[in-house]
């Protein structure tokens, strides 16, 4: 009977070590996974900025062009 106790609690010490042991992967695991959502939002942020500079670019050539009046060259080449 006593053999049975001393093992039930090495048992229980060694469960306790592996929850332990888990719940300290866990929380490397949420950091992991908050540092890569970080590390992509900062992406994502540094892209969309980006394409906003290229759309605004695109909408003051086309501005100029509505305000010039004039055809492209290929238009009056080609008779448009």
């Amino acid at each position: 009977m006593k053999e049975r106790l001393v093992k039930k609690e090495e048992i229980e010490k060694q469960l306790e070590e592996m929850v332990a042991l888990l719940e300290q992967v866990d929380a490397k695991m949420e950091k992991v996974i908050h540092d890569v959502i970080e590390d992509r939002y900062s992406q994502h942020q540094k892209e969309i900025g980006r394409l906003e500079k290229r759309i605004a670019g695109i909408e003051q050539r086309l501005d100029g062009k509505k305000t010039d009046g004039r055809l492209p060259l290929s238009s009056t080449l080609y008779g448009v």
